[in-house]
């Protein structure tokens, strides 16, 4: 077991810290184009940050959803163990257990 937790972490993927910063980068760069004549380039610019968005929007939620179902999961897994063990000092639980386990598998 770890003696300490490094609450440093960062929640932010890597990842989705880049297609942000390519969003700023093509925002800015549209933003230099306006004005002038190379109106088809803006639009293709326009729908890139849109894909952009929706891809990091989709991305993100898509981590957060597997991160909470991981910390759920590990949860679970704790609690499964601590009654296992108790389970191992007590005879009455261990029946309990047992016939859970019987009846779960018909």
């Amino acid at each position: 077991m770890t003696s300490s937790v490094d609450s440093s972490s960062s929640f932010e993927h890597n990842g989705i810290l880049r297609v942000q910063r390519a969003a700023v980068f093509l925002q800015a760069t549209a933003a230099d184009l306006t004005g002038s004549q190379r109106l088809p380039l803006m639009a293709g610019l326009r729908a890139g940050l849109r894909l952009l968005s929706a891809a990091s929007r989709r991305t993100s939620i898509t981590l957060r959803a597997g991160y909470r179902g991981w910390v759920q999961s590990r949860r679970q897994a704790a609690e499964d163990e601590r009654t296992w063990n108790a389970a191992l000092k007590d005879a009455r639980m261990m029946a309990d257990l047992s016939r859970a386990m019987q009846n779960q598998s018909r």
